[in-house]
């Protein structure tokens, strides 16, 4: 076939390409649908499984090459773990709402998009040392690899996050127990503050505020009021708030100092309580108690 021919020949597969693989992109989806990134992940999911289902039959007549259902199924696979991530890691603005299996399926779908970007750049690093393709073309490939990278790095600190609150509601209930049962707490492992005994939400502000005044940065709330992490261990979160501040750092012994000051009551927990896993926090307001539930006689 003359060098002519041949150019024809790829403007042909080039458009048949385009026709039946086109570009998922957020351009493709148009509007994001209801304002909601989950449902756009929705929507670029449902375009990637229907690009599979064009391209398979393709593949099997000999039209398109096997590499490029392979290609198909590799961008249905990223399309899938985005809407797991748009449903946890980017869709669930508050921790304490994430169940475990949720934190557990968020890490797994960063970590596979990473994976398959680490396989790719890979591959197209040999392209770059045989010539083949330049290394302005490559640093996309590696620019994509390093999002990947921080957004994995995301998601291990917010399943991290959800470990560390279930510590903390732990200590809570570790001492809820002793406290029914009459034991005397672990005076190494936390410190008490009675203050005057009362504390709501609406005083939040202003000891969050007083805390950015002095650091530069927000108070570092974990839990706010009843959480449903609270609420599955029975207990009583409501107008109390959780900090995660080591009470023997020097931020965490500033905010003690102030709500001293202030006659709010907290409890700090230095370490593990009654054989829990270790998370040190300072707990804002009365001690949490068992949830009272109603029964109808």
């Amino acid at each position: 076939m003359s060098p002519c021919g041949k150019r024809v020949g790829s403007c042909v597969l080039f458009l048949t390409l385009t026709v039946v693989l086109p570009r998922i992109s957020w351009a493709d989806s148009g509007s994001v649908p209801d304002g909601s990134y989950s449902s756009l992940a929705r929507t670029l999911r449902d375009h990637a499984s229907q690009q599979v289902e064009r391209v398979r039959p393709l593949v099997a007549n000999g039209t398109l090459p096997k590499s490029q259902l392979d290609q198909a199924e590799s961008r249905l696979a990223d399309a899938e773990d985005e809407l797991i991530l748009s449903e946890t890691l980017y869709g669930q603005p508050q921790v304490e709402k994430l169940t475990d299996t949720e934190a557990v399926d968020m890490v797994a779908a960063a970590r596979r998009r990473f994976e398959r970007q680490q396989k790719l750049a890979d591959e197209r690093q040999l392209l770059v040392d045989q010539g083949i393709i330049s290394r302005a073309e490559f640093q996309q490939f590696r620019d994509e690899l390093d999002a990947r990278g921080r957004v994995l790095e995301l998601a291990q600190n917010r399943a991290k996050l959800l470990r560390d609150l279930h510590a903390m509601a732990e200590n809570e209930r570790q001492l809820e127990r002793a406290a029914q049962a009459g034991l005397p707490t672990l005076q190494n492992s936390m410190t008490r503050f009675e203050g005057n005994g009362h504390f709501t939400l609406d005083d939040l502000p202003t000891i969050s505020g007083e805390f950015r005044k002095h650091f530069n940065h927000d108070l570092p709330v974990s839990a706010l009021g009843q959480t449903l992490l609270h609420q599955s261990m029975q207990l009583d979160h409501r107008n109390r708030v959780d900090v995660a501040l080591n009470p023997q750092t020097p931020e965490g012994m500033w905010l003690c100092q102030l709500l001293q000051q202030l006659r709010v009551p907290y409890i700090a927990f230095r370490n593990a309580v009654a054989g829990a896993a270790t998370a040190p926090h300072i707990h804002i307001g009365l001690e949490s108690t068992r949830l009272r539930i109603a029964r109808a006689d």
